[in-house]
Order: C-alpha cells, then structure tokens, then sequence
C-alpha cells in the first residue's frame, strides 16, 4: 500500500463512532413550510443539548424548501432533496465545526432524482435517501440513493424499500437503519411495515415488527438500545397523533413505552434530533397550522415532557440532524447532558508503567463496580506510552525505553471487543512520550523526544496524525515549540491544547503556555489563554489529564522545586484557567482518565520523603467539583498510559 508506514497489506474498515449521536453537542432543524410568506423556509435552527436553549447560528440552506431529509456524520450533516417547487435533487451540506453551509456547485452532490417527502439513515460511512415523491406527484418510489461520506458522490447501489412509500419515521443505531410507516399507493394507503436496511451488506427486509398502528409523517430518535417514533399522521379522527412507539434493538420488537408517554401535541411533518440523553421532536403540523413546540423524551425514564424553549419559528416538513460531536485527549468523548450528567464509558485501561513488570500490563476499570481486572499483556515493555484510540481500537506508541535501550518505534493495537493486543506496525519516527488529541477520523500523536543511550537526545515538535479508515500516517503540521510529555492535552470538537513539557537532560525546559491545534486546518497557534497565576503551572512536567464536555483538567506532576497536587481547570468556552481542587497528595507521574461523571487521577509517584510508588485513585466528580477517594490499583506503580471506552 502506498505510503502504508504500518506495512499493512490491507485497508482497515473505517473506525469511528456508532452512528447513534451519543456525543453530539447541537441539533439542527433546517427549512420547512412555515405561515409566512413564502410558505417555506432556508432557516436553520441550532439546539445546544447542554442548555436546551434554541438560536439561529447565522448559517441557511442555499434554498427555501421543505419535505427534505437529512443524513450525517461526524464532521458534516447533508440535507437532500425536497419541494422549493418544484421537486429538487440538490445537497446542502452543513459542517459542524464552523456551521457554513455549501451547496452545489461549490459542494457538487446531488441525487440522481428530484425527490421529496423522503426518508433518511446514515451509517458510519454512508447516508441512505429512500422512497419519496419522485418528479411530481404521480410518481412514488422505493428507490435509495447513498452518499459516500469519504468522497460525497451518490450512487445507487441496488437495494430498494419493499414497497414505494413516502412519508415515514426512520431511526437506526450501528448495524441497522429502519424505515417505518408511511404512505403508499396501495391499499391500505397508510402503512404500518418497518424495513430494514443492513448497513454491513446493504439488503432490505423486513424483519417482522410493525407499528402499532399504520402512520405516516411521523419522526424518530434513538439511542443505543432502542429507537422512539413519534406524532404522524393517521387514518383516524382527528387524523394526526401522538403517540409513541418503542423499537427494541435487540430484539426489534415494537411497543409503546410502558410508561405510556406521549407527545405534548399531537402533530405530524416533524422532525427530531438525539442527543446523549435525550430526543427532541420539533415543529410540525397541528390541527392544520404549523408548530413550534420542541418535546423531549428523556431516554432513561421514557417521559416526554416540553422544555420550553422552541423553534424560532413555526414550521412543518422539516429536517434535522444531530452533530458537533466531542472527543477527548484519549478517543471519542462520551460528553454530558444539560444536567451534568455524564455518557457513560464503559471501561477505563491502563496501559504499561514503572517499575517491573508493570511495563507489560493492561489493567482494566470496570466504571460500574470501579473494580480492575487484567487485560491481555503488551507484547512489549512500556514506561509512559502513549494513546490513541477511536472506538474500535487503542493505539499504543512511544514508551520511554528500558535502560540501555532506545524507544520503541513499534505501535501496539489494543483490540476493545476481545481485549487482546497485538503487534500493529511502526510509527514514522522513533521517538517516546508524545502527546495525543483525537476527533472521530484521525489520530495526532504531537512532539515527543528520543532517549538514545548511545548520543543526543532530541525532542520533536513534528505531529504525526494517524487517519483511522486507513491506518496510514503522514505529518500535516507542528507545534510551535518542541514538547513531549504523555498528560499533557485535551481536546474539544474543534481543538486540541497542548500545556507544558516534561523534563530534558538539559534540565526543565521553561514553556508553561499553551499551543492549540485546530482540527479543521490543522493549524498551530497560541490562543489567549488566561489564568491568575499565568497559563499553568511554571514549568509543568510529569501530570495528567481528563476532560468532561465543557472543561480539560490537569492534575498533579511537578515543577523545579516540588510535587503538586493542584487541579487546574480549563474552560472550553473561554480559554481561562482556574485552580480550585487538589488531589490527596503530592504526586508525579500520574495517569488521568474519565468516565460518565468523574475523572480519576491514578498511581504516581509521591513526594513524601522516602519518594514511593502509590496504588492511589483520586476520583473526581464533575457535577459537583469535589475530590475524593476511589478503590486503589492492585499495586503501586506509575502508569504509562490510559484510555477510556
């Protein structure tokens, strides 16, 4: 393979993210009929899912349209076809980084017919259009049309709906999308079948479940565990609903939640976005006027209920998409709800350390129990490896060497489903401790140094960004200064920061400002970045970091003169640092990770004369910003390094 530095005979399925938006920051509801003049609308709408609030992020589609559908991924949400009149066939795509919309010609994929009132599922490559009203009225179709993410070209790749139909609720998580409901031409008109698609081979059946009455014009959410359809349209008096349907993905069986909850409003025409913990149904068409009204489904208790922040203004015909997913230092974030509330990881792995044999283990945090278990060993000692891991997989590079010896330029797979690692391929360069911010495609391992027994030992500045759908590697940029030092970074859907550095043979190198990476350019720059004390810690070395969805932490390490046990807290919003928790006590050569509501800061190497290694955990809370103290590693050691699942 071609510039393959890993020395792969094969291209890797892509990596990323389960389809469900679990850590999507804002949903968007975009064009519509509304009952201003001219009937329809370009307007976008952006809910931010931590406060719920509703705003116009300034961005529109390139037309004025309604009965369009939506796909997405992880950087971009598509939105295709619809009426303007007449029917159209263009895409509008909308990126979440910087919410700037293009279409055609400046973006260029259209699908292959002008359709409306469709449907839509992505998976992690592809977004799937299917059925709708083809050219004109008199023309309803069973046809899918799929865009490929990695090129945004359309195609039809054959699979069709079991039956033309326009009109229905989709949902899907990351094996399957469903198509539910709807309208056709034949009798019964109204339909009440779910098909669905199989995204590993792209056949259609129906697997047997339907809805628990025929509907149409309804609109759906999901999590990981089921999907939630709601409102549309029915034969019966007064003709529109408000219902909702529960789909089982594990069993894909239908029924209505057993709480019995419903919309606020019955409604139908409208559109829905999930968040980790929530599904939001907004707009649509009530008692023949056009709705505003956002309703929430609380997915862990199934009650619906209505904020009270809603569209900015009235509209039916909608479509919407969720997006600006959040990552971490260490892999995907998990992010957290408007209440503070974590999405939970499962696992938290930490991976190498100091002194033997730790350098060969793989512990295991079970977030649930906060027990550890053994994972399969590394197939090679490491000291303070570092991490990149998408969810499939951890990427395991850099070590500091065991004397005598120079680093390890080979790169280990930790293998999430099975536990195993295995022996993956070279980095480009050989060199230890680098630093690593990741979004939902790529890896960046940033900096680091080489630790040669045998002459100088340089320090890097160069980032080398791993791409996870081809496991291949090239360097796009670098830092502005050279730097190293596993703990040293966090990340936000746009950014990756960096913060101090570790110690040299030169002594500490004085470097406590801040670099920032942003993803969309790949470009370095020091931001303004604010703190009373400076941008952190004088001459940092040795801490560790862990983040929850509004602010990066780094804690514990060691300047010239001392140990710490200070927290420092950076806030995404407004690049300003505050100090404000302290861990138990003094300590370098820590390991941080985070699940759902806490960050742990574990092992290190503490200050108390006589210097030893701890099986300390300190845990802390992020609703609450309180430390405390959670169950101890099996043995005293300083990890190499951790991620979270």
């Amino acid at each position: 393979m071609p510039n393959d530095v890993f020395g792969l005979n094969t291209v890797y399925d892509r990596q990323v993210e389960s389809t469900w938006p679990e850590s999507a920051n804002y949903g968007y509801f975009a064009g519509g009929q509304s009952p201003s003049i001219p009937g329809r609308t370009c307007l976008i709408d952006r809910i931010d899912f931590s406060s719920e609030t509703v705003s116009l992020p300034g961005s529109s589609l390139t037309e004025m349209k309604d009965s369009l559908a939506a796909v997405s991924n992880s950087n971009y949400g598509y939105f295709g076809g619809g009426f303007s009149p007449p029917n159209i066939c263009t895409i509008d795509r909308i990126d979440f980084s910087n919410e700037t919309v293009v279409g055609p010609p400046v973006h260029g994929a259209s699908l292959n017919k002008a359709t409306n009132v469709l449907g839509a599922v992505s998976s992690s490559n592809y977004g799937y259009f299917a059925g709708g009203y083809s050219n004109s009225l008199a023309v309803l179709v069973c046809t899918i049309e799929r865009i490929d993410f990695s090129s945004e070209t359309v195609s039809l790749p054959g699979p069709a709906l079991t039956q033309a139909r326009q009109t229905f609720g989709v949902v899907s998580n990351s094996n399957y999308g469903y198509f539910a409901g709807g309208y056709s031409v034949s009798t019964p008109a109204y339909v009440c079948t779910i098909d669905r698609i199989d995204f590993s081979n792209e056949t259609v059946s129906l697997p047997g479940p339907s809805l628990t009455q025929a509907t149409s014009f309804l609109a759906g959410v999901s999590n990981s565990n089921y999907g939630y359809f709601a409102g549309g349209q029915s034969p019966s008096i007064p003709g529109r609903t408000c219902l909702i349907d529960r789909i089982d993905f594990s069993s894909e069986t239908v029924a209505v939640p057993p709480v019995g909850n419903q919309l606020t409003e019955a409604r139908y025409g409208l559109a829905a976005v999930s968040s980790s913990n929530y599904g939001y149904f907004g707009g649509g068409n009530d008692a023949g006027i056009p709705s505003c009204t956002i309703d929430r489904i609380d997915f862990s208790s199934e009650t619906v209920s209505a904020p009270g922040n809603d569209l900015t203004e009235r509209r039916q015909g909608l479509a919407a998409v969720s997006g600006g997913k959040s990552i971490n230092s260490r892999g995907v974030r998990k992010g957290t709800d408007k209440d503070g509330k974590g999405i939970s990881s499962t696992y938290g792995y930490h991976i190498g350390g100091d002194p033997t044999p730790n350098m060969l283990n793989v512990r295991k945090r079970d977030y649930s129990t906060e027990t550890i278990s053994s994972a399969n060993n590394l197939p090679r000692g490491r000291i303070d490896a570092s991490c990149m891991h998408n969810r499939n997989y951890a990427y395991i590079s850099g070590s500091t060497p065991i004397p005598g010896t120079v680093e390890q330029c080979t790169i280990d797979r930790l293998d999430f489903s099975n536990d195993t690692v295995a022996d993956f391929g070279l980095m480009p360069e050989r060199k230890a401790r680098g630093m690593t911010v990741m979004t939902s495609s790529y890896g960046y391992y940033c900096g680091g140094k080489l630790n040669n027994p045998f002459g100088t030992d340089p320090t890097f500045c160069v980032i080398d960004r791993l791409d996870f759908a081809t496991e291949v590697t090239t360097s796009p940029t670098n830092l502005l200064t050279e730097r190293f030092g596993v703990g040293h970074e966090v990340s936000t859907p746009f950014y990756g920061y960096f913060v101090g550095t570790d110690n040299t043979p030169g002594g500490l190198v004085s470097n406590c400002t801040v670099e920032r990476l942003e993803f969309s350019t790949e470009t370095v720059t020091v931001p303004t970045v604010t703190s009373p004390r400076g941008q952190l810690y004088s001459q940092i070395y040795a801490l560790s970091s862990f983040q929850d969805q509004n602010y990066g932490y780094f804690a514990g390490g060691n300047s010239p003169s001392t140990y710490m046990s200070e927290i420092d807290r950076l806030d995404f919003s407004s690049e300003t640092f505050t100090q404000d928790m302290y861990l138990g006590q003094r300590r370098r050569l820590v390991s941080g990770n985070e699940n759902n509501n806490y960050g742990y800061v574990s092992g290190g190497f503490t200050f108390v004369p006589p210097s030893i290694y701890v099986a300390t955990v300190d845990r802390i809370e992020f609703s609450t910003k309180t430390v405390s103290t959670a169950p101890s590693l099996p043995t005293a050691y300083s990890i190499g390094g951790s991620v979270s699942n």
